[in-house]
């Protein structure tokens, strides 16, 4: 069989081709200090590598989702603790207004603050967390949680869902309490204080039965709240756990990560080497053939 000089040519040019090829390659690697760029490098390790990323966006999400619910979760608790210290502050007073040997002044003064109060914890109820969100009312975060009808009465405006942000794979936590089962539900609390802060002003009816059913309800709320409280710090518990769990795993997922991708910067320095020489004897051979004429052997 006869080999035509165009068929060399053509041969060798492809060599060519695929030399600079590979050492365009390395350099890519070499740059970006890792062996797989594309699929085609590693079959295989690339599709380990795509699971591998997958789970390490996941873990983020989580992550991300753990760190808003402590967050939420820890606004609710400080707007409860804030207020068990104001109930605390109520009940002293509400026992000073059992006390019928007070004059209408220390009776008055005693109404003043009790009014502080109620407005304080209706505050506190109707919270937001940074970005407006209403912390005490289910699932409607854009309403305000209790307001005053035009009866005097207080109504709550949420409702009793839970809202829940996934964690981790199947695991779901809940990020917010109703108010409404803490000063609606057993008793409309904020109207009973506002009768309580109506007798100790007027004095036209029994203080001494208004402030033993304050003192009841308040305690019941207190215990209410101190439940809530211990909910949302084993639930904050909970959630370090997990993302510590977390950390771990994608610290791993990305060691293996490195293990796969990673380059041997020695080696692929050596091979490149070794490419650029064998491009050099290649166009060398291409020159000289592509370089023959008849007219070379007439003499």
């Amino acid at each position: 069989m006869r080999v035509s000089t165009n068929q060399i040519q053509l041969s060798m040019l492809g060599n060519l081709q695929q030399g600079f090829g590979d050492y365009a390659r390395l350099d890519r690697q070499i740059a970006s200090n890792k062996r797989i760029l594309q699929p085609s490098d590693d079959a295989i390790g690339s599709v380990r590598l795509q699971g591998l990323h997958k789970e390490q966006t996941a873990m983020a999400q989580y992550q991300k989702n753990i760190f808003n619910a402590k967050s939420q979760l820890s606004q609710g608790e400080q707007q409860l603790d804030t207020m068990t210290n104001m109930l605390m502050r109520l009940r002293d007073l509400t026992q000073l207004a059992a006390n019928g040997s007070m004059s209408p002044d220390d009776r008055a003064a005693v109404a003043s603050e009790l009014a502080v109060i109620k407005d304080g914890l209706l505050d506190l109820a109707n919270g937001r967390n940074e970005s407006g969100s209403s912390l005490f009312a289910g699932s409607q975060v854009d309403k305000t949680a209790i307001v005053k009808d035009a009866g005097g009465n207080y109504q709550y405006q949420g409702d009793a869902l839970m809202r829940e942000v996934v964690v981790a794979k199947g695991v779901t936590v809940g990020i917010n309490h109703t108010a409404d089962s803490l000063f609606i539900q057993g008793g409309d609390f904020f109207k009973q204080l506002d009768d309580l802060v109506t007798l100790l002003e007027t004095s036209t009816g029994d203080v001494n039965a208004e402030a033993g059913a304050m003192l009841d309800r308040s305690q019941h709320l207190q215990d209410e709240i101190s439940q809530m409280v211990s909910g949302i710090g084993a639930r904050i518990n909970l959630l370090d756990q997990i993302d510590e769990g977390h950390a771990e795993k994608t610290l791993y997922s990305k060691e293996v990560s490195n293990q796969i991708e990673s380059l041997d910067y020695a080696e692929a320095v050596t091979k490149q080497a070794h490419v650029l020489m064998a491009l050099q004897v290649q166009q060398q051979a291409f020159a000289k053939v592509n370089g023959l004429s008849l007219f070379n052997y007439i003499p």
